[in-house]
Formats: C-alpha cells, structure tokens, sequence
C-alpha cells in the first residue's frame, strides 16, 4: 500500500522508519507505536521526526496530504 509513497523521501528510509510510517499514517499514538514496535517512546519520538524531515513535512497530517495527493486515485469535482 505504502510502497510508491515511500519513494517520495528525499532519502531512503531505514527499515524501522519504513514500519514506523506505516504507523504514523493510522490513528496510533507515538505511545501506542513504540509499544507495538517494542520501542522506546524516546526512540519512536527520533524516528518520527526522522521520517517527517525525510518527507519535508511538519507533522502527520503533512504526511498524509503528501501521500494522497501524490497517490490518490480518486477524481474529484472541481467546484465553482
């Protein structure tokens, strides 16, 4: 589902950002990720703010307008 949006990172992503963007684009809280990921929130925290610098954006919801924008398969009505 993630595959092409990860493409659009200015840098590769490691293999727990991967996971971790994965999580980010749920309703899962950082806690709710590292305990998932048997991570620290710290930890998780580092790679969260890892993933939105690789992406260029501030937070999830940057993220999220990102990948749809980029990946959306739905046209909408232009209103007038």
């Amino acid at each position: 589902m993630l595959n092409r949006g990860l493409q659009l990172a200015s840098v590769p992503l490691a293999p727990y950002e991967r996971k971790v963007l994965q999580l980010l684009l749920t309703e899962a809280t950082e806690k709710q990720i590292a305990e998932r990921l048997g991570l620290a929130v710290s930890t998780t925290h580092s790679y969260v703010t890892s993933v939105f610098r690789k992406f260029g954006v501030r937070g999830r919801a940057g993220l999220m307008s990102l990948w749809l924008n980029q990946h959306s398969s739905i046209d909408l009505p232009v209103q007038r």
